[in-house]
């Protein structure tokens, strides 16, 4: 189940960009955070493999290799996607026909099939993670950025410590009523076709360092039309975790140069880790 465990992990930060948020003053995706004993970089992501944003920038690769820690939102080792791709599966004699009815059952599967995944998979997937992979851009290698970051770290002989264990993560989906799971299964599959123009647009914001325009275009492109539905999901996939996120990192600036990659659009708001770290007392100055 390895394959599938890559598709979760690969669409968070997709999910994260679908979200209404303060319009960012300052535009760029790498941050110096300065206090006392403390240097470290916060780094914005998109989780992509596409080459044009896997190729760090010289100011974001130069910060990379000077880090004795790198800090992602979760730990991409083989143990924990393994973790992941397991609770991403039905328990006992469940099916995703059973808990959402035979007919959306049957469009989910053609669905994912487009994703690469067969039906019978698809059939033993919690609803929610249906949801997450159709939510994701389509990829092939699995060596989305964050996950050639780790990689890099690793090689390096870097520390690395995740900001999130998986069941802190997967809390987010988890807390859905099968009902919700319902109603966000029924959107994506309304609008799934429609998300690689989504992706592209995105993209090219990001490589644009324009989190104004990540923003706009995430407007138009909630994950749920039920409005309380989407307020609710992403209260607590954005802002809840934000704060976590910071009591996370914190106690690593004392231990050496701490370099920080999250999705990007946890940069920003007034909830966001610039935000949140300035009212904690740190200088926050834009390097790129």
């Amino acid at each position: 189940m390895k394959p599938v465990s890559l598709f979760f992990i690969r669409s968070l930060v997709v999910c994260l960009l679908q979200v209404e948020i303060a319009i960012a003053e300052e535009q760029g995706l790498l941050w110096h955070i300065q206090g006392q004993n403390t240097d470290a970089y916060l780094f914005g992501t998109i989780h992509s493999e596409d080459r044009r944003v896997t190729q760090l920038p010289e100011p974001v690769e130069k910060r990379f290799n000077g880090a004795d820690i790198l800090m992602l939102e979760m730990s991409l080792d083989q143990l924990t996607s393994a973790s992941v791709a397991a609770k991403m599966l039905q328990q006992a004699d469940d099916t995703l026909s059973k808990q959402m009815g035979k007919s959306l059952a049957e469009e989910a599967a053609v669905a994912m099939q487009s994703r690469g995944v067969p039906p019978e998979v698809t059939d033993l997937m919690r609803p929610w993670a249906v949801v997450m992979t159709l939510s994701a851009p389509r990829q092939v290698s699995g060596e989305f950025l964050d996950k050639q970051l780790y990689n890099r770290a690793i090689a390096g002989g870097k520390q690395f410590q995740p900001l999130e264990n998986p069941d802190e993560q997967l809390s987010v989906f988890t807390a859905l009523t099968l009902d919700e799971q319902k109603s966000l299964l029924r959107h994506v599959l309304d609008e799934y076709r429609t998300y690689p123009r989504m992706y592209e647009r995105l993209t090219q914001a990001y490589l644009e360092r324009d989190l104004d325009t990540l923003a706009e275009i995430s407007f138009a492109n909630p994950i749920s039309d039920d409005p309380a539905l989407q307020d609710k999901f992403m209260a607590q996939m954005l802002t809840g975790r934000n704060h976590r996120m910071l009591e996370r990192m914190e106690p690593a600036f004392s231990k050496g140069k701490v370099f920080v990659a999250v999705g990007a659009l946890h940069l920003v708001g007034d909830e966001g880790l610039i935000s949140l770290l300035r009212q904690r007392g740190y200088k926050v100055k834009l390097i790129y």
